[in-house]
């Protein structure tokens, strides 16, 4: 090869190395710009939470009821909703006994899934799955523990988008599964030992200034045949209930129109005096 044809190749090689070279820059560059873009808007999405955070402790200051916040427009794009919930008014899904999730679930298998996902074997009852069931289809496998957000309960076998909808409401995983007759609705009441259903809708039908709050007060006002049931199981019965205000568990999100970019704040929260005390701040 002459001189003229190995300047060429070289000549060549430089064009390909510039061309390359340029072409990573470009990438970089755009990479570049779109993390600076995503963090504009993860931004923006963080103040717009924390926003729909400090309205939703403004109104419950001076409401001090559970309502929340529904979607709100803050002007640029920028939106948040927010919402506030006593664990005690629910029935905790990680302590909750077989007959409670009975009568929230409704189905038989779809307690015997819970219970299966959230003990620590893997024997699996009669209508349940264990860790065998998951890997054959290929889904995620049991927790064998406690379950750490209601959403993980998608994962459950049976537990579709429809069933979630249900139950969730009346479900939780905060507190330590004590529940609030004071507050809370006549289906969770009646997951209380020697609690019938017509006990639970006679409380649930007084407004929650009027509700007893002791047992003793419960039972002075139950119908006679509730209240020979109550007597039965009242050492449970204490135990398994509190007439006193828990913790209550906050959640804010705020995002940007147009962008799938969502900011999630959690809030743990005291009642105290004329306001509330934050404990504990979890932002995601």
């Amino acid at each position: 090869m002459n001189r003229r044809g190995v300047a060429l190749i070289a000549v060549l090689w430089v064009v390909t190395a510039l061309a390359s070279l340029a072409g990573v820059t470009l990438a970089l560059v755009r990479t570049g710009a779109r993390t600076t873009r995503n963090r504009a808007l993860l931004a923006r999405a963080g103040w717009a939470r924390e926003a729909c955070a400090e309205i939703l402790l403004a109104r419950y200051t001076v409401e001090r009821g559970l309502v929340p916040l529904d979607t709100t427009e803050l002007g640029r794009g920028t939106w948040c909703l927010a919402g506030i919930a006593d664990p005690t008014a629910s029935v905790n899904v990680n302590f909750a006994s077989s007959d409670a999730l009975l009568h929230i679930l409704r189905r038989s298998e779809l307690v015997d899934a819970v219970l299966d996902w959230r003990d620590a074997d893997d024997m699996p009852r009669p209508s349940g799955a264990e860790a065998e069931w998951y890997r054959e289809r290929g889904r995620a496998l049991p927790r064998n523990g406690p379950i750490v957000d209601l959403r993980e309960l998608g994962l459950v076998r049976g537990f579709d988008d429809s069933v979630l909808a249900r139950v969730s409401p009346k479900l939780t995983v905060e507190g330590d599964g004590r529940i609030n007759p004071a507050i809370a609705p006549a289906e969770v009441i009646a997951t209380l030992p020697g609690i019938d259903g017509m006990a639970a809708e006679a409380l649930a039908r007084l407004d929650a200034g009027a509700r007893p709050r002791s047992i003793d007060g419960w039972l002075a006002m139950a119908p006679e045949s509730s209240r020979r049931s109550m007597l039965g199981e009242y050492r449970a019965l204490m135990s398994a209930t509190t007439f006193a205000p828990g913790a209550l568990i906050a959640t804010a999100e705020g995002g940007v129109r147009g962008t799938p970019i969502v900011a999630v704040l959690r809030l743990t929260l005291v009642p105290v005096a004329e306001r509330v005390a934050v404990i504990r701040r979890e932002a995601m």
